[in-house]
């Protein structure tokens, strides 16, 4: 059998593992002009609708260029909806893997022929947007510059270009993570001379509102409880008079069933089951009458948002708003925040009774919020959340969205270091784009300490956790992590305090440096090192 057909011979970094992300493959940079751009986006339905502001931002930066994307052939259908693409083209993973299972040879050549059919169309620019080795193997064998996740030893490993090594760096102490996935794919591309703007949803409707649940995640610990899903149908369909559709696919049609046998039998006939009556098309027809959708982390959420629909999002367990929030402007979302939060799903602490984060959201709290919106358009300040519990609205500044708390607790040292990583990854995304614009890759900074920036700029407003008012309020414990933090980072001796926050606070960095370390760009990591630390440095000044 042959092999898959290779890239230009000129395409091999000579077996290198560490690398400049713009000069390979093939020792090239980035275009500046390019004029045949591909971007791979095969995960799931979300995922895709997270990507379109990439799209678009990619037709301002380049608008002579053609756009191609390649997406999971079942999702076809939704991106319809989205950017206009000049070309779409579908990958069916189910029937390749159907192929592999069963007879390889034929799933070897299916894939051998998807490839011919992209090397045939000379892109000049990829962007993968995938942590998989499909799309690290395509990569690498198409062998034009490319942005993302980069393929080195022959597309069987991965490579971390700067701006994507400062996110995964956020893997290790998720909990200060301030960058919103969608600002994370549209930063790949440079930035285009109209910055980011929306009005926001629309307010919501009084009288005979339309209001969507949906009942199901990909995951339970990210899920709503079902007995509190069937208490705000209740209250919503009898307080509020709303007509309730409950959105979903086939598979959790049993939810919503089990949901109206649970409601008076005067009230069923205003909540409709629609779990598995819609596909793509018709979701997205269905959410245009709604005026309402609430829902965990999902691509219904998500498709919502994009399409200017008003949404309160339900987020707990590993689902973290300011990673996967509703996008945009004048959204809402009630987080849990337990200590254990966020957790992951495989493997979480929770106690035998089950996650403490599933009642951490009472159905009361969400149906006065939901009241309270469609009587002045204003979140009420009374919601009575219980302890950890966290309410926010969504905004967009510079940069994109960010989460702003409309409760009274004072900042905390969480809020505070959030915000700083977040404003030396706006630093950084914007140092990386510019090289990009210029075709210049390679100007990247080497190692050393040299060439701080003279004066790091000031983090804006919208950076800050909270209303300035709120600034001196932090509290002791807090406050000693924060001049231990800051002191840390000035490379000045510090005592030694239990103070776990405070080192968790560092690993992020940390992971930074030995990501730079291996590309050979310390220098790049100092001056991060500087913006992060000078934001921290301007906080404290101001608490004391």
């Amino acid at each position: 059998m042959k092999p898959l057909p290779a890239r230009a011979p000129d395409g091999e970094c000579a077996g290198q593992v560490q690398f400049n992300p713009f000069a390979c493959p093939g020792e090239s940079r980035v275009p500046a002009s390019p004029r045949n751009i591909l971007v791979f986006q095969l995960a799931r339905f979300g995922d895709l609708v997270q990507t379109w502001p990439l799209l678009s931002r990619l037709r301002q930066a380049y608008p002579g260029a053609r756009l191609t994307l390649l997406a999971d052939q079942h999702l076809l259908p939704l991106q319809a909806m989205g950017p206009r693409m000049d070309e779409v083209l579908g990958f069916d993973f189910q029937a390749i893997t159907s192929q592999v299972a069963h007879h390889w040879p034929e799933g070897y050549q299916a894939v051998e022929g998807f490839l011919r059919d992209l090397q045939a169309r000379k892109f000049d620019l990829v962007f993968n947007l995938n942590f998989s080795r499909l799309s690290l193997l395509l990569t690498h064998l198409l062998g034009a510059p490319a942005r993302g996740y980069l393929p080195v030893a022959g597309g069987r490993e991965f490579f971390r270009e700067p701006w994507l090594a400062w996110i995964c760096s956020l893997v290790h102490a998720r909990r200060f993570n301030r960058f919103h996935l969608t600002d994370v794919f549209r930063h790949l591309a440079p930035e285009p001379a109209t910055a980011l703007t929306g009005p926001g949803p629309p307010a919501l409707r009084r009288e005979a509102p339309v209001i969507a649940l949906q009942l199901a995640t990909r995951h339970e610990r990210r899920t709503w409880p079902l007995t509190h899903f069937t208490r705000l149908a209740q209250y919503l369909a009898d307080r509020l008079e709303a007509r309730v559709l409950l959105l979903g696919t086939a598979a959790e049609q049993v939810l919503g069933e089990q949901l109206r046998a649970a409601l008076p039998p005067a009230l069923k006939e205003r909540v409709i089951n629609l779990q598995g009556k819609t596909g793509l098309t018709a979701l997205a027809e269905q959410l245009k009458e709604t005026h309402l959708v609430v829902s965990g982390d999902t691509g219904t959420l998500h498709l919502a948002t994009a399409m200017g629909v008003p949404t309160l999002a339900l987020f707990l367990g590993p689902a973290l708003c300011h990673e996967t929030g509703p996008y945009g402007c004048g959204h809402y979302v009630l987080q849990a925040e337990p200590l254990c939060h966020p957790c992951l799903e495989a493997a979480s602490p929770c106690p035998e009774e089950g996650p403490i984060c599933l009642q951490m959201l009472p159905p009361g709290a969400v149906a006065r919020l939901i009241s309270g919106l469609l009587e002045t358009g204003n979140a009420p300040l009374d919601l009575d959340l219980p302890a950890g519990s966290r309410l926010y609205r969504s905004e967009l500044d510079d940069f994109g969205v960010h989460y702003r708390y409309l409760g009274e607790e004072p900042p905390r040292f969480l809020d505070l270091v959030g915000a700083a990583y977040r404003r030396a990854g706006a630093w950084l995304a914007d140092q990386v784009s510019d090289m990009v614009l210029k075709g210049e890759g390679r100007r990247l900074p080497g190692a050393g300490k040299h060439d701080l920036p003279a004066a790091a700029p000031a983090a804006p407003q919208t950076f800050l956790p909270t209303p300035a008012g709120n600034r001196k309020n932090l509290t002791a414990a807090d406050l000693a992590a924060l001049e231990w933090l800051v002191g840390t980072l000035q490379e000045r001796p510090q005592p030694r305090l239990e103070l776990p926050d405070a080192t968790t606070a560092l690993w992020p960095l940390m992971a930074f440096r030995t990501d730079m370390a291996e590309q050979g760009k310390l220098q790049l990591f100092y001056q991060v090192k500087h913006v992060f630390a000078t934001a921290l440095e301007r906080w404290l000044a101001q608490m004391r």
